[in-house]
């Protein structure tokens, strides 16, 4: 079984519209938040511990889920003031009873393989694993470029071209202890000033599925409403 770190501690800014009161994960999708659907989704593959990141409105997701959902443990990581992507991560990490962690973004759904993307790390047990997934247009995402034989990623996050590729999925596998021989003052971005040193030396890609969602664009958050329904089965 897995334990894994949701980081929803979202304003959705982007969402104020269509959500204006609510944190981001939180947003109604079909009835229920999002957060649920995701939680749904990350246990039916296996995933028994959750560590949810909070920030924004957290005491509204405490009440929701408590310290127990669907029978999978809930503990909170909540910030008392703004710790960046990077910071949340390592807080939320302290809070971890297995050796490695799934981080996930709260505010979108990917189809994974999370067995197939922790294999990735087995003989490399300080490496990260990156789920990414193949679009038509990588670079309005940023591409990420990958030996096929290896996984290694040689190539994160470049905005060049309009060519299919991979992009980040927003799914990782990193070790408990990655921050122990890290020191960065809070806040700091994770993608920036974690994953792009780890670029050609400790980053393994593993392709996800075709399913994806980022709710934080209103069009897909309209989307979502019928798609995520039809796509977790309850």
């Amino acid at each position: 079984m897995y334990e894994a770190i949701i980081l929803a501690g979202g304003f959705g800014t982007r969402l104020r519209e269509a959500v204006p009161d609510l944190p981001k994960p939180m947003a109604p999708i079909a009835g229920k938040p999002f957060l649920a659907w995701q939680l749904d989704y990350l246990i039916q593959i296996g995933v028994n511990r959750f560590i949810l990141s909070v920030g924004y409105k957290a005491q509204t997701i405490r009440d929701y889920f408590g310290d127990e959902y669907q029978g999978a443990d809930i503990v909170y990581a909540e910030e008392t003031e703004p710790l960046g992507t990077g910071g949340a991560i390592q807080y939320a990490l302290t809070k971890a009873i297995q050796a490695r962690v799934f981080v996930l973004n709260g505010d979108t759904l990917c189809a994974t393989d999370l067995g197939a993307l922790r294999v990735l790390t087995v003989n490399h047990p300080g490496s990260v694993g990156i789920a990414v997934k193949h679009v038509d247009n990588a670079g309005r995402y940023g591409a990420i470029a990958f030996d096929e034989k290896t996984r290694l990623v040689t190539r994160f996050g470049e905005k060049l071209s309009a060519d299919p590729g991979y992009i980040n999925a927003g799914i990782y596998d990193v070790p408990a202890n990655l921050f122990d021989a890290i020191a960065i003052a809070t806040p700091f971005s994770f993608e920036v000033s974690v994953i792009q040193h780890l670029v050609g030396n400790n980053l393994y890609a593993q392709a996800s599925g075709d399913f994806f969602i980022d709710i934080g664009i209103k069009d897909d958050f309209l989307s979502a409403q019928t798609l995520i329904p039809s796509f977790i089965k309850q």
